[in-house]
């Protein structure tokens, strides 16, 4: 690989409409980026980085244009190559983050966001447990996937909806014999169970998310530190998911787990603990 000048990892968060990207990302960023009456808004991709508040549209040219945030909701995605905003998160000292248009629109080309993509290091792929890889999704992957310079992670979101352990063993099995090495590593989480958990740790670990941040850390630190195409694939511990514990009431605020120095040297973890629910599942070394 040609030396590439020094620059942060680029996360892209992909999947098809409600599968969960936003709340992942809020989960991340500990915000959220959007206004709450544009997240639902066809958008192209938009690319977080740190810095001050601000938002740029970039056309398809190259050049970027200062718009107001609250606008979103009037962008031409003919016009438009990608969204930039630019917000203080201790993740974006880790990582730029690209949040991907759903790839179920019918009304919305895969021109629109494939270009963007194959300036990615990672992909966080969503899939809703309910109705998990779609043959759509698998397909997608499939035309994507060598655009990816390094590994990737199934999220296997809204866990918590499939009640009982068979179900899930049942789906998880499933996933693990249909990707097979096309992900690093599965993790079936509860997103909403993780914003909720806020500063409780068991929780947190409880959500799914304990696991998946760390993996994702990891990652995107090898990354950072150039050691991606040299670092030896680790299939992460098999253990059996269990039930999740019920919602909790109430709004939470998102526990600022995934740290890193402004250089990206280094990662506060949470470490494992005993009882951990909805553990990551076994996925076949690439």
């Amino acid at each position: 690989m040609d030396d590439m000048p020094e620059r942060k990892p680029r996360l892209a968060l992909m999947g098809e409409f409600s599968a969960g990207k936003s709340t992942l990302s809020n989960l991340l960023l500990g915000a959220s980026p959007l206004p709450t009456k544009v997240t639902a808004t066809r958008l192209p991709p938009v690319w977080i980085t740190y810095g001050p508040e601000a938002a740029v549209m970039q056309r398809h040219d190259g050049t970027e244009i200062p718009f107001d945030i609250d606008d979103l909701d009037l962008v031409d995605l003919e016009e438009t190559r990608l969204i930039r905003l630019s917000m203080e998160s201790e993740t974006l000292h880790l990582c730029d983050l690209i949040d991907m248009p759903g790839i179920s629109d019918p009304n919305m080309s895969s021109e629109v966001w494939q270009p963007v993509l194959g300036e990615a290091d990672h992909v966080v792929w969503c899939t809703h447990a309910t109705q998990a890889w779609r043959q759509s999704e698998a397909a997608t992957w499939k035309e994507v996937r060598d655009q990816i310079r390094g590994d990737s992670l199934l999220l296997v979101t809204q866990i918590d909806k499939l009640t009982n352990e068979r179900d899930r063993a049942r789906v998880l099995g499933r996933l693990r014999k249909e990707t097979g090495d096309l992900f690093a590593a599965i993790y079936p989480v509860s997103l909403i169970s993780a914003l909720q958990a806020g500063e409780d740790a068991e929780a947190w670990n409880a959500s799914g998310a304990a696991a998946f941040t760390e993996h994702l850390v990891e990652m995107l630190l090898k990354t950072a530190q150039g050691t991606t195409e040299d670092a030896e694939a680790t299939a992460p511990e098999v253990v059996e998911p269990v039930a999740a514990p019920a919602e909790a009431e109430g709004p939470r605020v998102m526990p600022k787990r995934v740290r890193a120095r402004a250089d990206g040297s280094r990662s506060e973890r949470l470490p494992r603990r005993e009882g951990t629910l909805l553990p990551p599942v076994e996925a076949s070394q690439r």
